[in-house]
């Protein structure tokens, strides 16, 4: 299911949105509701979606404004409005701003499920295109996180998966996905149960494995590429995860 953050200040109408069964036949779930945008970017700040599902005419931050905020932060989370006829400029400048479709009110459930169903396809042709590493899902399923559980660990996995043989720190990912050091560490913790270090330890260490099974590949030509500073460095973190040296790990292979 994809998650789905439902704004809207009209609590009857929040109510009657929840209640659609046309979230659920589409493959999505409101899991988070909000009154307002200034409500819904602090949810954004502690929680990834799939989907802003928003009304354009709020008290505080309006829909405008908070997909105006969201876009100079480089936060592509899928927005579709909900407007009224006299609401259209605003629907337009909303497009403009990047939002994926705009809906009219009363929203027709059979107009919304026309709107998810292009929006589930366009999730899925994106998620094709950007190929997650096998060695990245094995230590994701290790941990029991499913790396398209949210856009924030998909995104993880994606980075991983493009820089195995690149030096790079917890900034470097934290800069590209628009986020300071300290609040990407704390959000990363929250989804992980670990901290980044420890999660970029272990994928390093399930692709040296991949490496080693080849039968291709030296230790310190393993630590070379991924981008250790020394092969003892390598074979002290590859021992503390898996128990063993890498040449203990390759003789047992060279035994089968």
């Amino acid at each position: 299911m994809y998650n789905v953050l439902l704004v809207e200040d009209d609590s009857a109408l929040r109510f009657i949105y929840s209640k659609m069964k046309t979230w659920t036949e589409c493959g999505f779930t409101i899991a988070k509701q909000a009154s307002n945008g200034k409500d819904a970017l602090e949810i954004l700040k502690t929680r990834s979606f799939d989907l802003i599902f928003t009304d354009i005419r709020m008290p505080f931050v309006d829909g405008i404004e908070m997909l105006r905020k969201l876009a100079s932060s480089d936060n592509k989370i899928p927005v579709i409005f909900a407007s009224s006829y006299d609401e259209f400029e605003y629907a337009r400048q909303g497009l403009i701003l990047g939002a994926f479709d705009y809906l009219l009110k009363p929203v027709d459930e059979k107009k919304l499920a026309q709107v998810l169903g292009r929006l589930k396809e366009h999730i899925e042709a994106m998620a094709q295109e950007e190929k997650i590493d096998e060695s990245v899902v094995e230590v994701f399923r290790q941990l029991e996180i499913d790396p398209d559980s949210s856009p924030f660990v998909h995104n993880c996995a994606l980075y991983f998966s493009k820089h195995f043989g690149e030096i790079f720190t917890i900034d470097d990912v934290a800069v590209e996905q628009g986020y300071s050091k300290d609040y990407f560490g704390k959000i990363f913790k929250k989804h992980f149960n670990m901290t980044f270090n420890e999660v970029y330890s272990r994928i390093k260490v399930a692709y040296a494995i991949k490496l080693l099974r080849t039968g291709n590949y030296k230790a310190y030509e393993i630590s070379d590429i991924l981008g250790y500073a020394s092969v003892d460095y390598f074979t002290k973190i590859f021992k503390e995860i898996t128990g063993e040296t890498p040449s203990k790990f390759k003789a047992k292979l060279d035994g089968r």
